[in-house]
C-alpha cells in the first residue's frame, strides 16, 4: 500500500550542487514564499555532481514523495534530469517540476518536449508561480505545463520579502553563502539571463539587519549576487561604508561595472578594510563595435580608467572577465584585451568561450552574426562570421595557459615581468606553449610550469624576467640554486644593514640555518632557511639596497 495516502503532501527538493562547498538560495527562497501553505511537508535531498546517481534515486525513491521539485543549471542540467528521468520510472505517480536558469525562454518549451514526463516547468523567479502551484495541487489541470505561459516570471514582491537566512533550509555552515541586496539588472547584455530584467532593491535598513542575522549564524564570507553592485552608484557608496565600519568580520565578492565609478564611489573604495573585498568586473571586450553588438554598450574608455583604479588598490584583488566568440569580435581582438588587462595589472583573468543560454537576445540575433553553437549543454559557440573554428580553439588554448600562468599567485608576478619586457608577450607566449605540447586539456604541475617559463625567457632573452621567475621559484618552495633558480649563491649570513622584509630575525641564531643571497637590479636579497622554523620555504628575507643583478661566484 502506497505509504502517501491520507496524509499531508510531500515535497522533495532537490540540490544538485558542483560541490558541498556550494549552495543554492533556491530552496530557502521558494520554502518562504511558501510559510503559509499548511498541506505540505517539505524535505531536502542534497548531493553533487560527483555523487551517485543510482544512489540517490534509492534515497529520493524511500521518501515517498507527492512532489520532487529541483532547479535546473548550465553545470546541473545533464546530472539532475538523468536522476530524475529515473526516479520518474520508478514513481510515476510522483509529480516532477523544475525552474532555474535552463527554464528560461524557449528552453521552458523545449524541456517540454524531450522530457514529456515533466508535469510543470517555472520560468523566472519562482516564488510566486511556485506558490500558486502548490495552492492548486489538487485541482486537475493538464500536465506538461509552463509558468507563467509567456515571458518570464517577475516577484515584485521580493523587496519586502522575509530574508532567506530566517528560513530553516538555509545552509550557514558552507564556507560562502549567497545574498542579495538586489534583484534584475540595468545592463541590456545580450548574452545574460538578468539583462534588462526588472530592478528592484533591498533598503539600506533591511541590508543590515540580514547582515546582522548572517553574522550572528557564523558566516564569514558572502557572495553577493548584484548583478551590478555599484548601481546606483551612491547606494554602492553607503553599502561599502556600511560594510566597513559596521561589518569588519565579514568578507564580500562583489560584481562591479568598472565605467560606473565616481568619486564618492572611488572615496570608498580606496578606505576598503585589508582582504575585506573580492572584486570580479565584467570586460568582456573592449572593442566598442562588439560591445555595442552584444547589448553592452560600455564606454571603453570610462571601463579602462575604472578597472585601472580598481587594480592600483591594495586593500584587495581585481579579476576580469573576458568573453571569446561575441558578435563582431575577432581573435585579434582577444589578444589586444588580455594584453590590456596585463598592462593594467588585474590580478586574474578569466577568458571564457560565449555560451548562448536559452532565454536570452543572443539566441535570437545568432543566426545574423553566423555565431555557430551547440544545441545542448552548455551552449558553446564553435564559430562565428568574424572568428572561425580555429580562433575559438586559441581562445581555449589561451585561457588553460592563463589560468596555469598568470592566474597562479607564484608565478603572477613573474609574468608581469615578462609582459613588461616582451613586445607582443601574450601571442608569444601562446605560440611556444603550443610548440612545448600545451593545449587547452593542458595539465602542468607548478614546477613544470616554471621550467616552461624559464625556457621561454631563455628563448626571448629576457633576462629581467628569468630573475623575476627565479625569485618566485624559491618563494614557492623549491630549492635555491636548482631548476628555475640559476642566480641564487650561498651566503655567510645576514649583513648588519639589511633590512628584515618578512620573517623573524631571530632564525639567524637558529642551529642549521642556512643563508642564500639573491642579486637583483638595484637590490640584493638574503633568504634564511630552517627546516625547523618553515618547511621549504625562506623562514625570513632581507633585502639590502644595492647590487649588480648579475650572478656572482
Amino acid at each position: 500500500m502506497d505509504s502517501r495516502a491520507n496524509r499531508k503532501h510531500k515535497l522533495i527538493f532537490l540540490t544538485v550542487n558542483s560541490s558541498f562547498s556550494h549552495s543554492s538560495l533556491a530552496l530557502p527562497l521558494l520554502h518562504s514564499a511558501c510559510r503559509q501553505e499548511e498541506n505540505w511537508e517539505w524535505c531536502r535531498y542534497d548531493m553533487i555532481l560527483d555523487s551517485s546517481v543510482s544512489t540517490a534515486v534509492a534515497d529520493l525513491y524511500e521518501l515517498h514523495g507527492d512532489l520532487l521539485a529541483t532547479d535546473l543549471y548550465l553545470f546541473n542540467r545533464l546530472t539532475t534530469l538523468d536522476v530524475l528521468q529515473r526516479y520518474h520510472a520508478l514513481d510515476p505517480q510522483c509529480r516532477i517540476v523544475v525552474g532555474g536558469p535552463e527554464c528560461l525562454g524557449n528552453g521552458a518549451t523545449e524541456l517540454l518536449q524531450n522530457h514529456p514526463w515533466l508535469d510543470a516547468v517555472f520560468r523566472g523567479e519562482g516564488e510566486e508561480i511556485f506558490r500558486d502551484y502548490l495552492q492548486h495541487f489538487d485541482t486537475p489541470a493538464p500536465a506538461g505545463k509552463i509558468y507563467p505561459a509567456s515571458g518570464n516570471a517577475v516577484f515584485q514582491e521580493w523587496a519586502g520579502s522575509p530574508y532567506p537566512v530566517q528560513d530553516p533550509f538555509f545552509a550557514a555552515d558552507n564556507p560562502f553563502v549567497q545574498m542579495e541586496t538586489s534583484r534584475g539588472c540595468p545592463m541590456g547584455c545580450f548574452y545574460c539571463t538578468s539583462g534588462g530584467t526588472c530592478i528592484r532593491y533591498r533598503t539600506l535598513e533591511q541590508v543590515r539587519e540580514e547582515l546582522q542575522l548572517l553574522q550572528a549564524k557564523g558566516v564569514k564570507e558572502l557572495r553577493l549576487l548584484d548583478r551590478t553592485f555599484n548601481l546606483p552608484q551612491d547606494r554602492a557608496a553607503a553599502l561599502l561604508r556600511m560594510f566597513r565600519e559596521e561589518f569588519p568580520g565579514l568578507r564580500f565578492h562583489l560584481e562591479l561595472h568598472p565605467q560606473f565609478l565616481g568619486e564618492e564611489l572611488r572615496v570608498e573604495l580606496a578606505k576598503a578594510l585589508p582582504g575585506q573585498l573580492h572584486i570580479e568586473v565584467g570586460i568582456q571586450c573592449l572593442d566598442q563595435e562588439v560591445q555595442n553588438l552584444s547589448g553592452r554598450r560600455s564606454d571603453t574608455g570610462k571601463a579602462l580608467d575604472g578597472l585601472a583604479f580598481l587594480c592600483k588598490q591594495s586593500a584587495f584583488e581585481t579579476h576580469a572577465d573576458l568573453i571569446a566568440g561575441l558578435p563582431g569580435q575577432s581573435w585579434q581582438h582577444i589578444l589586444a584585451d588580455t594584453a590590456a588587462l596585463m598592462q593594467v595589472r588585474v590580478g586574474e583573468i578569466q577568458l571564457e568561450v560565449l555560451k548562448v543560454l536559452p532565454g536570452t537576445p543572443m539566441r535570437e540575433i545568432a543566426v545574423k552574426h553566423g555565431i555557430k553553437y551547440s544545441s545542448a549543454t552548455p551552449y558553446d559557440v564553435m564559430m562565428t562570421d568574424t572568428m572561425a573554428l580555429d580562433g575559438i580553439r586559441q581562445a581555449r588554448d589561451l585561457s588553460r595557459l592563463l589560468d596555469m600562468t598568470y592566474n597562479h599567485k607564484h608565478l603572477h608576478p613573474a609574468v608581469l615581468t615578462m609582459q613588461a619586457e616582451c613586445p607582443e608577450f601574450v601571442p608569444e607566449l601562446l605560440a611556444f606553449f603550443h610548440q612545448s605540447g600545451g593545449d587547452a586539456a593542458a595539465v602542468w604541475n607548478l614546477q613544470k610550469r616554471f621550467l616552461f617559463l624559464q625556457e621561454f625567457c631563455r628563448d626571448h632573452q629576457l633576462i629581467q624576467s628569468l630573475q623575476a621567475l627565479a625569485l618566485q621559484w624559491l618563494l614557492a618552495g623549491f630549492p635555491p640554486g636548482q631548476g628555475a633558480d640559476t642566480f641564487s649563491r650561498k651566503a655567510d649570513g645576514i649583513p648588519e644593514h639589511a633590512e628584515l622584509l618578512e620573517g623573524s630575525a631571530d632564525c639567524i641564531t637558529a642551529r642549521e640555518t642556512r643563508f642564500w643571497q639573491f642579486p637583483m637590479p638595484g637590490k640584493t636579497y638574503i633568504l634564511a632557511y630552517n627546516r625547523a622554523w618553515v618547511p621549504n620555504r625562506p623562514a625570513a628575507i632581507w633585502r639590502i639596497a644595492g647590487g649588480t643583478g648579475q650572478n656572482t661566484d
